[in-house]
């Protein structure tokens, strides 16, 4: 062993013993739970280094969900049955999802936490119960920032930016935003039993690829993903915070579910995760730059959203060679198109092998037709 060798190892064990480096992981080095936006990104694939501007902000003692400040005036709400994403300015808070009735209250803790404004807006990202069903008991505690009415209850409506849609349906309340499918499956002819009551239903839809407006300073974008996990699916895209919310086009819990009977289909979730990739700019080294907000689980950056795009392409086109090659389905299971990708996003109300039996059935069906 050379001298400069000797030299370089004294070195290195004299700031080890000083405690300069440590060989335990980030994570380890912190007490207590993590709870770092950099954290929340999937596991230790993510090389960023958590920063303090991105920790959680308590909550009320006995509200189970967990507040994070994102970037800009975006935050997101995590823990709870779906992400929901908070956008809080002088002019009020858009909330991107509601999550069900009985987060509802949590919620507006978490409201009443950073801003005295109310809820002006709420965005409704897909056709999942899970997602609107708690767009009552927000909207009502909401007001329509278009009408000066005060303590009126009610999902409320205003006519936004770019992009067609509908005009004003109700005047009281927050104003819930959704593409026109989710109105149509909420909805019915009369005479019908609608699918949902009609407090649930969204005030002011649109038809067109993209809607825009402007709130709190900040140039907000609504894109349509057709046929994704449902056909109502759509990612919000504040572009001066420079946050995406993904909604369920993205579930960094489970393998995609494609939720066919509501319009839902493989190539439309790759194709949403090929625009998602698209709105994101990493910083250095392929980390950090843009966040992405999915609809349940892990925060993330570009190189996740590509990762987990990745895996659902590899997954396809496996099961694509066998329906080319006229395989059976069980012919194509036995080969286990999913066994490397079982041990992180199997779970057992949405196995591997149900997300095999639909990617088959929903190519097989666009080869039958």
């Amino acid at each position: 062993m050379t001298m400069t060798r000797i030299r370089l190892l004294l070195v290195f064990f004299t700031a080890l013993a000083s405690g300069l480096f440590s060989l335990q992981p980030l994570g380890a080095q912190q007490p207590g739970p993590q709870r770092d936006v950099a954290d929340l990104l999937i596991q230790s694939r993510s090389m960023e280094t958590p920063r303090a501007a991105n920790r959680t902000i308590p909550l009320p003692a006995g509200n189970p969900l967990e507040l994070f400040p994102i970037e800009g005036n975006v935050y997101a709400l995590v823990g709870g049955p779906v992400n929901v994403t908070l956008q809080v300015g002088s002019e009020g808070v858009l909330l991107v999802d509601a999550g069900p009735p009985e987060m509802a209250e949590h919620v507006l803790q978490a409201v009443r936490l950073l801003t005295r404004m109310p809820i002006s807006y709420i965005v409704n990202t897909t056709a999942d119960p899970l997602h609107y069903r708690g767009n009552a008991a927000l909207g009502n505690e909401g007001q329509n920032p278009t009408v000066n009415q005060q303590g009126l209850a009610g999902p409320g409506s205003a006519v936004a930016g770019g992009g067609g849609g509908n005009g004003p349906q109700r005047q009281a309340g927050a104003i819930v935003f959704s593409h026109e499918n989710l109105l149509n499956r909420m909805s019915a002819p009369t005479g019908e039993t609608p699918g949902e009551p009609f407090e649930l239903w969204p005030s002011n839809t649109f038809f067109t690829p993209r809607k825009t407006m402007w709130f709190n300073d900040e140039p907000i974008e609504m894109l349509h993903v057709p046929t994704a996990h449902t056909d109502a699916d759509m990612l919000v895209f504040f572009r001066r915070s420079d946050v995406v919310v993904a909604g369920d086009v993205i579930d960094t819990f489970r393998y995609p579910m494609i939720d066919a009977a509501r319009g839902g289909s493989i190539q439309g979730i790759l194709a949403g995760m090929n625009q998602v990739v698209d709105l994101t700019v990493p910083r250095f080294n392929q980390q950090g730059g843009t966040r992405v907000i999915p609809g349940h689980g892990r925060i993330l950056n570009e190189a996740d959203v590509v990762e987990y795009r990745d895996m659902i392409t590899i997954i396809h086109d496996r099961v694509k060679r066998g329906v080319d090659a006229k395989m059976t389905l069980a012919q194509i299971k036995a080969q286990q198109p999913t066994l490397d990708y079982d041990g992180l996003y199997s779970v057992p109300e949405w196995t591997g092998e149900m997300f095999v039996d639909a990617i088959y059935k929903d190519l097989t069906a666009g080869a039958a037709r």
